[in-house]
């Protein structure tokens, strides 16, 4: 009922607005007699069905589409054998000129041609009955609302100083689109009735059920540490979606850049921020960038982002970005970003060591930003904290091992092992990280008193911990279990970090 009166809602606004009083005396919105060759038009031109494949689908309106004219749209039916989903937005072309030049696809055959503008619907939104209503307003911007929740801006830079058609592609699990005339039920109410009924303006819409939302994933790492408020700032990439509340960031699903968004707030020295991935898209290549950036959000043009997070580094103002910073993030994971009060960016994965991702003028206000690239699709922001999780923070016996290596220490550094440098007489040199908490004396490592935790393999949990893995530098398993997770069922990756395994060294006790 929710997404039904906020429908309601919409064309009621619509019909009122005095931008669009000139819009109810034009013909009803119906489909061309030009289409593509697998599209059959039916029910007096309200209905694009596509008969057979997943493309040449493409259709136009009958007759131009007015700046802040709604299209309307209901998905009649849908399929689960393709992949993809509708394309839509708009032509500056004459549908009649493409009697016999149509592409299979509008995306990009058409879109790379002059005067035409359309975009992939996220799959999750092709669902059979739900509703799609967009239009342009006079910047050119396309906006667009699912089931009457407004999405905001879908693209811009359309040219609206021409005639405009309405440009679909009934693409992959889209089977068939309605065409929905909200206005001419809206005048056969009001010459029925002095005041109008809403609820027969579109009764086509009256099954419309909210979609339930899927549940949160459990919080792991942190659980009952309190958590300050910090949402997400409304500006972002265009590709992104944000929840009503600002807390929860999602990228469309056929797209994979454009996916920027902005802490609230500048962060202070000391705070943890914290988010959780609760969405991946294995598809795609490439992962989540962090970065900071001394630019407010509220000045900055969500269109102008660029399709590199490196690009930024171009513009006038402070940006510093670590691109992958999570290593390809998996469902589930939890990400801590803290700034020092020395400018040290540090990052942890769950419960891993701390790892120091770049060093930032701290005496500037500096925003967070997340490009959720790649096949990070979705992240929850569970907020700030200036507490820090059990077992987070400090290296144990079980990541350091025993090592009779000829030792040396990099003090004021976190993480794995800082540098494994192999000589040409096969002598080894191991320089460590010296943890939050321990002293060192002659290039020995002192764990911290409460430190207890034993030197078992986190594989087996038989054989001590004899190997480092080059070039994470992590040391959690013996060495035929390492030898194991690098050419065997472990993808050659770390359990620990993901990073990929390049070598296996063997370490031997004194």
């Amino acid at each position: 009922m929710k997404v039904l009166k906020k429908i309601k809602r919409l064309a009621s606004s619509y019909s009122r607005s005095p931008s669009n009083q000139g819009t109810n005396n034009l013909p009803p919105l119906l489909f061309h007699s030009v289409h593509g060759e697998n599209i059959r038009v039916s029910r007096d031109g309200a209905v694009a069905r596509r008969t057979e494949s997943f493309c040449k689908g493409i259709a136009f309106s009958s007759r131009p589409v007015q700046v802040n004219e709604r299209v309307i749209l209901k998905f009649a039916e849908t399929s689960s054998s393709w992949s993809g989903a509708l394309r839509f937005g708009f032509t500056a072309n004459d549908p009649s000129n493409f009697r016999s030049a149509l592409p299979k696809y509008a995306c990009p055959d058409l879109t790379n041609k002059p005067g035409n503008w359309a975009k992939a619907l996220g799959e999750r939104f092709a669902r059979r009955d739900t509703v799609l209503i967009y239009f342009v307003d006079d910047n050119g911007d396309v906006h667009f609302s699912i089931n009457g929740e407004e999405k905001g801006i879908f693209f811009s830079g359309v040219n609206v100083s021409t005639p405009l058609w309405a440009l679909l592609d009934v693409y992959g699990n889209t089977v068939a689109m309605e065409l929905v005339d909200s206005r001419q039920h809206l005048n056969n109410t009001r010459r029925q009735q002095s005041t109008p009924d809403i609820d027969s303006i579109i009764p086509a819409l009256s099954a419309i059920t909210l979609e339930t939302s899927e549940p949160e994933l459990p919080v792991r790492f942190y659980r009952g540490i309190t958590f300050s408020q910090l949402q997400f700032h409304r500006t972002k990439g265009c590709n992104i979606n944000l929840s009503n509340d600002r807390m929860v960031a999602e990228r469309n699903d056929s797209h994979y850049c454009y996916g920027y968004v902005f802490t609230s707030r500048p962060l202070r020295a000391g705070e943890r921020l914290v988010i959780q991935v609760t969405k991946t898209e294995q598809m795609y290549v490439g992962a989540m960038a962090f970065g900071l950036t001394s630019c407010d959000p509220a000045t900055v043009n969500g269109a102008d982002l660029p399709e590199d997070a490196d690009s930024l580094l171009d513009r006038p103002e402070y940006w510093v970005v670590k691109k992958d910073v999570a290593n390809s993030p998996q469902l589930g994971d939890e990400l801590t970003f803290l700034i020092t009060n020395s400018g040290e960016v540090q990052f942890v994965k769950n419960r891993q060591p701390p790892t120091t991702v770049m060093h930032v003028d701290h005496t500037l206000n500096l925003w967070a930003f997340f490009d959720l690239y790649g096949n990070t699709t979705r992240v929850r922001l569970l907020g700030t904290t200036t507490e820090s999780p059990a077992g987070q923070g400090s290296l144990t016996r079980r990541s350091l091992g025993n090592i009779p290596l000829s030792t040396s220490v990099d003090s004021g550094m976190s993480g794995g092992l800082n540098e494994i440098d192999k000589s040409p007489t096969g002598s080894l040199t191991v320089r460590l990280p010296t943890p939050e908490g321990s002293s060192t004396s002659g290039g020995e490592i002192i764990p911290h008193p409460s430190d207890n935790s034993g030197n078992e393999c986190a594989i087996c949990y038989e054989r001590q911990i004899d190997s480092v893995l080059y070039t994470c530098g992590h040391m959690c398993m013996c060495f035929e279990c390492a030898v194991q997770q690098w050419r065997g069922q472990g993808d050659g990756q770390c359990p620990i970090c993901r990073a990929p395994i390049r070598d296996v060294i063997r370490i031997y006790k004194s």
